[in-house]
């Protein structure tokens, strides 16, 4: 035997295969196609802390100071760069690199490369320039410019200062190795630096195993072009600064840049060489980047970008588990879990990213918001449904528009005990003789009887715009004027009573084999309390009131096919039926008479 889920089992179970397969086509487009890459960037750019760089790094800028000094860069004599060499080597510098291009020759250069030879530790930059569409494993340039041949062979190496920005203009990685056009490798100026830091020379391959380049004793993490993730110190904690004026006239003191890498840079105001960084509003200028390269490798602080199936797997870990809780909490129980689940995964994003690994930051997030947002609408959808199918079950047992009344006002929270006084048409519909049929035929041929006479009177009451309010065996209760307010309740109520025993004659001649059988029907117009009646456990809307009980004595004394109205009722209804004047009655609870009308007929409208 099958097992048959409940209504409640289904909902549950839609709402889970909709949150995983809209979740799994999020996560394939955010994986496949990655839109807001840039959104993703900026956000993860936030996670950078202030931390202390290596004391063993000196950044000189050739600053604004520095030009108004000795005038524009383009016209410097190189023997102004000969006496820094010079200065620097007498305070014990362990290594000298020169983030600036010495591409051209000059009438000085034999000076500066007799200072070079001396101090026999500067590193001259070379620029990688026409590059070539990106190709694993290096960055590939068409040609590289490099120092002046006497200058390059007078120093300790050369490095490439290249500087890759993202598609956003913000530098979030530089190019360890790069190459030109004959596959020959230029490392980057730091690689250089370090190299020479080290007295360590030069490897003639770079070998990249698992993602890491192995130098100087370290695996360093590179992406698939060989380029270093940095792991920027912020500009607020700056490394050791000096300016180039000052190291020329011998101005500093020497304690600053004995034994530690020094490196030369533009940091004038308005030059061509300034970035944009995660960690900065302001542009930095290169040389700043630079030594972030070399403080990461110095301090091994690396970052790794986790790759997709990372990624991957975290959101598909993130849409299993809202997939199977979300549609089994309540939305304010989902909107704490969910902030919860936020909240968590962004403080392991921060903790991962402060040992080193970057874990994408958006679209986890994205995916948590996007799928509690779709069971909000999951939920609101099937509330509107829920609300329909309790309107319909409910209608199967009150009418309609009981139904509706009683669920609007339990919507406003007023749906409590007590009532409203108004006039009310009332209709009993009672079959007769059903005690004696119901001794001649089975219990289930009793209630097909019942439902096949019944259901043309209900239909009928519900085509007139009244409501079914009780069902007690064989008769059934209808209502006018209640709960909505009716201009011509009464006629409605007699052309109901008047086209049910017509259509109960109609259908006994189309089928002979079915019990012939008659109602007696009673309507009467009056006052009544209408609302809401019973106890705080259990309620039921109805009306009750004299008026209510002589419409159910009518009833009982109006004879099978006939229908009978009370006084009030003729009053109203006189000029659109035909009637006939009975002798008036006696009713249980009425001191007088009543005077009763039988209903022979409905004028034409």
């Amino acid at each position: 035997m099958l097992f048959k889920l409940s209504r409640l089992q289904r909902q549950r179970l839609n709402h889970t295969l909709i949150i995983l397969g809209v979740g799994c086509l999020l996560a394939a487009i955010f994986t496949f196609i990655q839109p807001l890459t840039r959104i993703n960037l900026f956000f993860t750019d936030q996670l950078f802390a202030p931390e202390s760089p290596t004391p063993n790094v000196v950044v000189i800028g050739i600053d604004d100071n520095t030009l108004e000094t000795y005038g524009k860069w383009s016209e410097w004599r190189r023997s102004l760069h000969a006496k820094a060499v010079d200065n620097l080597h007498e305070a014990g510098a362990r290594v000298i690199g020169f983030d600036v291009l010495f591409a051209d020759t000059s009438t000085d250069d034999k000076a500066f490369a007799e200072s070079i030879i001396k101090a026999g530790n500067v590193v001259l930059s070379a620029v990688g320039i026409d590059p070539l569409p990106p190709t694993k494993p290096s960055l590939t340039y068409e040609r590289f410019l490099v120092p002046a041949s006497q200058l390059a062979q007078s120093s300790h190496g050369t490095g490439q200062a290249n500087i890759t920005p993202d598609g956003d203009g913000v530098v979030r990685k530089l190019p360890l190795i790069a190459v030109d056009t004959s596959g020959r490798p230029f490392p980057a100026l730091s690689i250089t630096l370090l190299h020479s830091l080290f007295a360590e020379p030069l490897p003639e391959e770079y070998k990249v195993i698992n993602g890491k380049l192995h130098l100087l004793n370290r695996d360093i993490p590179v992406d698939k072009y060989n380029r270093i993730r940095i792991n920027y110190v912020t500009p607020d904690i700056y490394f050791s600064y000096l300016s180039y004026g000052d190291i020329i006239r011998g101005d500093f003191d020497p304690e600053i840049v004995k034994n530690k890498i020094v490196i030369i840079g533009m940091t004038a105001t308005g030059e061509l060489d300034t970035w944009a960084t995660p960690v900065s509003p302001e542009k930095q200028p290169g040389v700043w980047i630079h030594v972030n390269v070399i403080d990461n490798i110095l301090r091994q602080r690396f970052l790794i970008d986790t790759d997709w199936r990372v990624s991957l797997a975290t959101m598909l870990l993130i849409i299993f588990l809202l997939g199977i809780l979300l549609p089994r909490l309540k939305l304010k129980i989902s909107a704490l879990l969910v902030a919860c689940l936020l909240l968590a995964y962004l403080a392991i994003v921060y903790i991962s990213f402060d040992r080193g690994y970057v874990l994408n930051l958006l679209y986890p997030s994205l995916i948590v918001v996007f799928l509690y947002l779709l069971q909000v609408i999951n939920v609101t959808v099937s509330e509107q449904s829920h609300h329909r199918l309790i309107k319909d079950l409910f209608g199967k047992y009150v009418s309609p528009q009981v139904a509706s009344t009683i669920i609007e006002l339990d919507n406003i929270g007023k749906l409590s005990l007590g009532g409203e006084r108004r006039v009310v048409t009332v209709l009993f519909a009672d079959m007769r003789g059903f005690t004696k049929m119901s001794e001649r035929m089975s219990p289930e041929e009793v209630v097909h009887v019942l439902n096949t006479y019944l259901s043309i009177a209900i239909e009928r009451v519900i085509a007139n715009n009244g409501i079914i309010n009780k069902f007690a065996g064989d008769n059934i209760m209808g209502v006018w004027n209640a709960p909505q307010t009716q201009k011509e309740h009464a006629f409605f109520a007699v052309k109901a009573a008047w086209e049910s025993q017509h259509e109960m004659m109609k259908i006994q001649q189309e089928d002979e084999a079915l019990p012939k059988v008659q109602f007696g029907i009673g309507i009467n117009t009056g006052d009544a309390v209408a609302g809401n009646l019973g106890s705080a456990g259990r309620v039921e809307y109805t009306v009750i009131g004299d008026s209510v009980n002589l419409a159910s004595r009518i009833c009982s004394a109006a004879a099978g096919g006939e229908v009978w109205i009370g006084p009030q009722t003729y009053q109203q209804v006189k000029d659109y039926i035909a009637v006939e004047q009975l002798e008036p009655k006696s009713f249980k609870g009425k001191e007088e008479a009543v005077t009763v009308y039988k209903v022979t007929g409905i004028n034409p409208s």
